[in-house]
């Protein structure tokens, strides 16, 4: 088992986790519950290379898995418009 499946199968504990490498860098991770429902999604390289990008990537993960509201992240976890400022522009 590689480091990335290892970190995914510690933060998804609940899940049989499978990744597969993809030529561009990205992994697409298969999320498999006990009751056989498959959720997968592809994580680019970028966003597993950088902390930040890859803590709001889990969180939506956990956000689109939970079945209650009461499982929810806390929503600052999920909010993506905080983390880059928006570009500036000045006239000639």
């Amino acid at each position: 088992m590689n480091f990335i499946q290892e970190k995914f199968a510690s933060v998804f504990a609940g899940y049989d986790v499978t990744t597969q490498p993809r030529p561009d860098g990205a992994v697409l991770l298969t999320l498999r519950d006990n009751e056989g429902k498959v959720t997968r999604r592809s994580i680019s390289y970028q966003q597993l290379h950088t902390a930040e990008q890859l803590t709001w990537v889990i969180s939506a993960i956990r956000r689109d898995l939970a079945g209650q509201a009461s499982e929810l992240p806390a929503i600052n976890m999920l909010q993506s418009q905080n983390r880059f400022a928006l570009p500036t522009y000045h006239s000639a």
